[in-house]
C-alpha cells in the first residue's frame, strides 16, 4: 500500500504567461495597460518619470505631438533604467519611431545573464507573440503582392483539405480572418499543452477537429494554432513554407536580416539574447527554447533595427511592401473582446494579429505584447495618426515591465509625466494569470487522508485519443506518470485515496494539478489529469 504524503505540500506559484496584450486568456496586462495610459481620469497628483511627484494631469489625455516626442525622449533614459534595475531582468531593448524617422534604438543591460556581452540594437531576441502582428503584416504584403491564392475571407479547407474542426460546418467555412481574429470558436489557448508534449504542428492541427467548440465569429479566445492554422493556409496557397514566404514578402525587402520563423537561424545568430527564468532568485539563461510548431504564432525572432524598421514601414502606410488598403484590414476591429463590454465602459477590439483600440478622441491605437514564462516579454505600439511606434523587446519573463516602458514613455509625451507611482506595480496584477482551482488544493495537505491502494492497481498504460498513450509505473518508491512524443516523466505525491497530484513543468505550468484514479474491483480503470482537463479532455482510460 502506497503511504500518504501526510506533509503540507509547498505552495507552487504558476508560472506567468503573456501571450497578448488583450483582455483574453493571460494577456490581460498590457492592454489593461495601454488603456489606462490614455483613458479616464488620471491620478491628482502622481509620480512623474523620474520618481518626483509631478502636479494634476488633465482627465482627458494631451496630443501626442513634436515637442512631446522631445520631451518623452529625453525622459526615455531614466525609465528604462529604472524599471530594468526593478525588474532585475538581465537585459531589453527599445526602439521609438516618429514621422518617419527612427528616434530611438538603443538596447540596456546584458544579453545573458552571468556574461559581460550588452545588448545593443542588433541583438536577437524572441518575440513570442509579438509574431502575430508581423504574421498580420505576412500576409497582408503577400496579398498584395498577389503571392497568395487565398484571401482573408477564404475558407482554409480551400488549401487545407484534411483540417477541420468538431463541427464540420464550422471547419470547412472557417476562413483566414476568423483564426487570425480568434474568432473560430476554438477554446484559450488551444494546442499549446499538445506542443508541450512534443507533437509538431500538423499532429497539433490535426487534432483541433477534437477540441469543443463555442459559438463561432460571436466568441473570442485566444489561440495560438487557430492562427497558426491561417497562416500556414495562406503559405500553402503559395506554394511554400511559412517561413519562406515571410522572407520573401516581408523579411527581404525591408532589409531585416536578423529577422526569422526559424529556431535553427535564432541558433547562428553571434549577437544573440538568450531566455532567462528565475530558479531559486537567481536568473537562469536558456538558449534551447523551440517554439517553431506555433511559428507563425510566436517563433519569431528579430534585433530592435529590424522592428524599428518594419514599424517604419507600417507608418508609412506599407510603403512598397503592402498596400493601404491591407493595412487598414488588419487594423479594423473584427470581434469584441473578450465580451460584451459593462454599460458605460469602452469595448476593446482584436483585428487580425493586431489588439485594436480607440482613443478617447477617436484615434486609433494598435499594439500586441507577448511573453514566455520561460523567459521573453514583448511589445509594441503604434499610433497610426500621430506617425508614432513603439517597441521594447526583453529576455525576461512577463512582469509588465516592456508595456511599463512603453506605457510611462507614452505618459510623458502627453502630459509631461508619468500619471502612475509604478506602471509596473500596475500592470503586474493583470500578468500574472489567476492561481488554479488545483494549485489551490493541493497547496494544502489533505485532512483525514485516505490511504492509497498498492502500487500494483494503478500501473499500467492509459491511453487518450487526444494527448496519447500515458505509463503509470513505480519510481524511487514510487509512482510516476510519462506522456507525451518527449516522454517526459511527472512524479506523481499521494492525496487522498485514489487522488494524487504532480507538478507541472514547461510553458504552459500552472503549479501543482491532480491526477485522479477512477477504480473498479481494486484496480484503475482511467486516471484524469486535472490540468490537461480543461475542455474535458483530460481523461486516460487504461489500455
Amino acid at each position: 500500500m502506497l503511504t500518504p504524503d501526510s506533509s503540507t505540500p509547498a505552495p507552487v506559484g504558476r508560472r506567468t504567461v503573456l501571450r497578448a496584450a488583450g483582455l483574453g486568456g493571460a494577456a490581460a496586462a498590457a492592454a489593461a495597460a495601454l488603456s489606462a495610459c490614455t483613458g479616464g481620469s488620471a491620478p491628482a497628483a502622481t509620480a512623474g518619470p523620474s520618481g518626483g511627484t509631478a502636479s494634476a494631469t488633465p482627465a482627458a489625455p494631451g496630443d501626442i505631438d513634436a515637442a512631446g516626442v522631445d520631451r518623452g525622449l529625453a525622459a526615455l533614459p531614466a525609465i528604462i533604467d529604472r524599471y530594468l534595475k526593478q525588474s532585475t531582468v538581465p537585459g531589453l531593448a527599445t526602439a521609438i519611431v516618429h514621422d518617419g524617422k527612427v528616434r530611438y534604438l538603443e538596447g540596456a543591460g546584458l544579453r545573458e545573464f552571468g556574461k559581460t556581452d550588452a545588448v545593443d540594437a542588433d541583438t536577437v531576441f524572441q518575440l513570442a507573440s509579438v509574431s502575430k502582428p508581423i504574421s498580420a503584416t505576412v500576409v497582408a504584403a503577400a496579398l498584395t503582392k498577389k503571392r497568395a491564392t487565398i484571401g482573408w475571407d477564404d475558407p482554409v479547407q480551400k488549401v487545407l483539405k484534411d483540417f477541420t474542426l468538431s463541427d464540420p460546418w464550422v471547419g470547412s467555412h472557417v476562413t483566414v480572418a476568423d483564426l487570425f481574429a480568434h474568432r473560430s470558436g476554438l477554446p484559450d489557448h488551444s494546442g499549446n499543452l499538445l506542443e508541450g508534449l512534443g507533437y509538431n504542428r500538423e499532429q497539433i492541427l490535426t487534432k483541433h477537429r477534437i477540441y469543443p467548440l463555442s459559438r463561432f465569429r460571436d466568441s473570442y479566445y485566444y489561440t495560438n494554432y487557430g492562427l497558426t492554422a491561417g497562416a500556414e493556409a495562406i503559405a500553402v496557397s503559395a506554394g511554400m513554407k511559412w517561413e519562406e514566404l515571410a522572407d520573401q514578402v516581408l523579411f527581404g525587402p525591408l532589409g531585416m536580416k536578423s529577422s526569422s520563423f526559424r529556431f535553427t537561424d535564432l541558433q547562428s545568430r553571434q549577437n544573440r539574447a538568450a531566455m532567462h527564468a528565475k530558479v531559486d532568485g537567481t536568473w537562469v539563461p536558456n538558449l534551447t527554447v523551440d517554439t517553431d510548431a506555433q511559428a507563425p504564432a510566436g517563433s519569431s525572432s528579430a534585433s530592435i533595427r529590424d522592428l524599428a524598421t518594419w514599424l517604419t514601414m507600417l507608418l508609412a502606410n506599407g510603403a512598397d511592401v503592402l498596400d493601404e488598403e491591407q493595412l487598414k484590414r488588419i487594423w479594423l476591429p473584427a470581434i469584441v473582446r473578450p465580451g460584451m463590454p459593462p454599460i458605460g465602459k469602452s469595448a476593446g477590439f482584436y483585428g487580425l494579429g493586431w489588439i485594436v483600440s480607440y482613443e478617447p478622441t477617436g484615434e486609433l491605437r494598435v499594439s500586441h505584447s507577448g511573453g514566455f514564462g520561460l523567459g521573453a516579454a514583448t511589445t509594441v505600439t503604434v499610433y497610426p495618426s500621430h506617425g508614432l511606434g513603439i517597441a521594447v523587446i526583453t529576455n525576461g519573463p512577463p512582469m509588465g515591465l516592456p508595456e511599463a516602458i512603453a506605457v510611462e514613455f507614452v505618459d510623458v509625451v502627453r502630459h509631461g509625466a508619468s500619471t502612475e507611482a509604478d506602471w509596473m506595480a500596475t500592470i503586474g496584477p493583470f500578468v500574472a494569470p489567476e492561481e488554479t482551482a488545483d494549485n489551490k488544493k493541493y497547496s494544502v495537505a489533505a485532512t483525514n487522508p485516505a490511504p492509497a491502494k498498492g502500487a500494483s492497481a494503478y500501473v499500467g498504460r492509459y491511453t487518450s485519443s487526444f494527448y496519447g498513450p500515458l505509463v503509470v509505473s513505480t519510481s524511487s518508491g514510487g509512482l510516476s506518470f510519462t506522456a507525451g512524443l518527449n516522454h517526459e516523466r511527472w512524479p506523481l505525491k499521494h492525496y487522498s485515496g485514489d487522488e494524487f497530484y504532480f507538478t507541472t513543468t514547461g510553458e504552459d505550468e500552472s503549479g501543482l494539478s491532480g491526477a485522479t484514479f477512477k477504480t473498479a474491483g481494486g484496480r484503475a480503470t482511467a486516471l484524469t489529469i486535472g490540468a490537461w482537463n480543461h475542455e474535458g479532455l483530460g481523461t486516460f482510460d487504461r489500455a
